[in-house]
């Protein structure tokens, strides 16, 4: 009895046996199937980097600073006077050549009467070195008069540009080769009003450090000036423009002019062009 017992517990444990291994079975091609899939997933993903994707936006580039050359003609004036009947004119034109930091600046400026020849003539050679962003420039070198007579040659020092985009500011001290210094200021101001007009008020005042007879020179202030320019932007980089100009002796060259009978105050209609190259 007990081999034919053990027979038939044999019997009976291989169903349980036969679904063990099934199980076992069907474990393992689960198992192989989930690595399969997760070693594809893993190669088709490929190694986790911190890579942006290529349709990502690149950052801006960094601007590079201009270091091309500087080329510019201004005229801030050529104009035409007149004042009690008597026609002039007058110029005011600068220009300068170089790079963004060093620069050769050229500038000449004058007067005169209409069939009457010149009465002023100036020139100067200047470095000019530009401190702020806004066009503000300091500069030095040499200024010649070639009119009046007695002729003067003068070393210079000063600062001039753009304090803002609509502002203009200057200051220079002249020394004379026979040692005689004066001083100027300017400054003129950019107002647009409607369309293409623009209003320009302007001012200039200059002194002296002593008398100077046979340029018809006193110490202390020598003249003010004062003026008001209307200009239409009609197409760049002309602008015609029309308006007023106040001029008066002051202190002791007042009184020189006086005694040589010339007058010390004048008021004048002008026309003009402006230009920028």
């Amino acid at each position: 009895m007990r081999p034919a017992r053990a027979i038939l517990s044999l019997f009976a444990l291989v169903p349980a046996l036969a679904g063990a291994a099934a199980n076992a079975q069907r474990l393992d091609y689960a198992d192989m199937i989930s690595n399969q899939e997760l070693a594809a997933a893993e190669h088709a993903v490929g190694p986790r980097l911190n890579i942006p994707a290529f349709d990502a936006p690149l950052p801006a580039p960094i601007p590079e600073a201009d270091d091309g050359p500087v080329r510019a003609f201004y005229g801030d004036r050529l104009e035409w006077r007149s004042q009690r009947g008597v026609d002039g004119y007058n110029w005011d034109w600068s220009g300068e050549i170089g790079g963004p930091r060093n620069r050769l600046w050229l500038a000449t400026t004058g007067d005169g009467l209409t069939g009457g020849g010149l009465d002023y003539v100036e020139v100067q050679a200047l470095y000019s070195r530009p401190v702020t962003a806004s066009g503000l420039a300091v500069q030095a070198g040499v200024r010649r008069d070639f009119v009046p007579r007695p002729r003067r040659s003068y070393a210079v020092l000063g600062l001039q540009g753009n304090v803002s985009d609509p502002l203009y500011v200057g200051a220079f001290g002249f020394l004379s080769h026979r040692g005689e210094f004066t001083g100027r200021v300017f400054a003129y101001y950019d107002l647009p009003l409607v369309g293409d007009l623009v209003l320009q008020p302007a001012v200039e005042s200059e002194v002296a450090g002593a008398d100077v007879p046979e340029l018809g020179i006193g110490a202390g202030p020598i003249y003010a000036e004062a003026g008001l320019r209307l200009r239409f932007r009609f197409a760049e980089p002309f602008a015609p423009y029309i308006g007023v100009n106040w001029e008066r002796l002051l202190g002791r060259t007042a009184r020189l002019a006086r005694q040589a009978g010339d007058d010390v105050e004048t008021a004048s209609f002008v026309l003009g062009l402006r230009s920028y190259f």
